[in-house]
């Protein structure tokens, strides 16, 4: 999909997939893995909402992420896959974002690390990772 519109592309499944996370109960890891956080869900899906408005007529169906997973502390984890790295968004309960972005293969790998950032650089750096 090269030129996209906003209709092209859905975000039914990941929402879908975050709304099952919000079902987990406490001590779902069996480690004393908190529940999802509602706050931690409410901003993953503004961050879904964000991305597919800004970038999705530029990356098309890549602005869906590869992965969404919980964190036991209640947090949520959202990782996109593009051509310029992988990036690991992490949507804290305490309303804070931090991202893990890793560009560069082998030897040449890079990892840039940043906590407590705003929805407009989780945005940036999602931009960063997907467009080519």
């Amino acid at each position: 999909m090269s030129q996209a519109t906003l209709t092209d592309v859905s975000l039914d499944p990941i929402l879908e997939r975050l709304t099952q996370l919000t079902k987990l109960e406490p001590d779902w890891d069996s480690y004393g893995a908190l529940p999802v956080s509602p706050v931690a869900f409410v901003k993953a899906c503004q961050l879904l909402i964000d991305v597919k408005y800004s970038l999705s007529a530029l990356v098309g169906d890549r602005l869906l992420p590869s992965d969404v997973a919980p964190i036991a502390d209640g947090s949520l984890q959202l990782e996109w896959r593009g051509p310029h790295g992988q990036l690991e968004v992490e949507i804290k309960p305490d309303v804070d974002f931090s991202y893990l972005l890793i560009k560069g293969e082998g030897s040449d790998r890079k990892f840039e690390e940043k906590n407590q950032v705003s929805l407009s650089e989780v945005l940036n750096v999602v931009s960063q990772v997907l467009i080519t």
